[in-house]
């Protein structure tokens, strides 16, 4: 796979939009690396993990952690002046500085436009690869919420930088639940986000964790739709192909909806809300979300949730939708699609940490009935 022309990492942009589930980071946080990138001339080394890594191959998360900026968040840093254009890059070298050793790759923690891209940014500063894979198979709301924490990889020390020049080196925590209300509650305090560079293991450990081709699972899926929208083609059908899952013999399910109704606010770091939807068979359905789009539910019977991939994209065009911006304004119709996520999430571990149940509901998972 190979990152190079402008259209390599629109098409990636585009199709992690739609893996994200609404979530994974903003596209203008993508579209902001992708300029550096490009400006800068930086070359971004995109690794097989089946084939370009040995087994003492160091490598960590580089990410973000936060939410929207809200006024309240910005109350906080008023009058600080931003010293930091890059944190997650400073956390990822605060990290090598505590351990004493060079990373040979980064790992994204999660497929989304802006989240998904943090890594591929960090490393071609740092000159060194990004796997072509993830700890999600999707975007989640809580980076405790991954595959390294089904896996048994520690998630510290963790490195802490904010855009004010603020550096923390968390070296243990009892949990990853721990670590993520500390990571999280620095973001707050630093207007919204936060770099954050966690979880260093060698290859040998983190290959029990890593679901692999997600990053060219999604610019596969943009540029067919990209491709298909430039010969005056419905992309539709391209989609629900490429949204078969890769992870196990899964057709996905969908239907067809117009918004009614979008309700969100700004709670301690996430943007949490419902969408109200309604089908031309007169069914309702509700859509909940925290950051990403979680549980889903018709005429109040719970049909399906995390962690199965819960993607909302337009009708006609395919854009993946975001709760994040003002993308479900009332009439405009979409599509629901459900697709299963990766084995280790249908674990009883991987059920505990990312189903309804974790997020207070209580029912538990109710697979795919749609």
């Amino acid at each position: 796979m190979q990152l190079e022309r402008r259209t390599d990492f629109e098409d990636l942009i585009f199709g992690a939009k739609i893996l994200g589930c609404g979530g994974g980071g903003e596209e203008a946080l993508a579209r902001t690396f992708l300029e550096r990138i490009l400006a800068e001339g930086l070359k971004v080394t995109v690794l097989d993990p089946k084939t370009e890594l040995s087994d003492n191959a160091l490598l960590c998360v580089t990410g973000m952690v936060g939410g929207r900026k809200t006024p309240e968040t910005l109350a906080i840093i008023e009058g600080l002046e931003e010293i930091n254009k890059d944190p997650m890059l400073s956390a990822t070298r605060l990290l090598e500085q505590f351990l004493d050793e060079k990373f040979y790759a980064l790992v994204s923690t999660e497929i989304g436009a802006g989240n998904f891209f943090v890594p591929i940014y960090v490393s071609a500063k740092l000159g060194i690869g990004v796997i072509d894979g993830d700890l999600c198979g999707r975007a989640k709301p809580e980076i405790s919420i991954s595959t390294s924490n089904i896996a048994g990889l520690s998630i510290t020390p963790l490195a802490i930088v904010s855009a004010f020049g603020d550096e923390l080196l968390l070296k243990s925590a009892q949990t990853d639940q721990r670590a993520e209300a500390i990571a999280r509650e620095m973001a707050v305090l630093s207007g919204g986000t936060v770099g954050v560079a966690r979880c260093p293991a060698y290859w040998s450990a983190y290959q029990k964790a890593v679901i692999p081709g997600t990053m060219s699972w999604a610019q596969k899926i943009g540029t067919t739709i990209r491709l298909a929208l430039e010969n005056g083609q419905q992309p539709l059908k391209s989609l629900l192909s490429l949204l078969t899952s890769p992870f196990q013999p899964s057709e996905p399910r969908y239907f067809h909806a117009h918004v009614e109704n979008f309700e969100v606010a700004d709670r301690v770091g996430f943007v949490i809300g419902e969408i109200s939807l309604k089908d031309n068979k007169g069914h309702r359905y509700r859509v909940w979300f925290k950051n990403e789009f979680l549980v889903i539910w018709r005429d109040d019977t719970p049909i399906a949730s995390a962690p199965d991939l819960l993607c909302i994209v337009d009708a006609k065009t395919c854009e993946g939708l975001t709760p994040w911006e003002n993308d479900f304004f009332s009439g405009r119709e979409v599509v629901v699609i459900i697709t299963k996520n990766h084995p280790l999430w249908y674990t009883s571990r991987g059920l505990e940490l990312f189903s309804p149940k974790h997020f207070g509901f209580t029912f538990n998972y109710p697979g795919t009935k749609v």
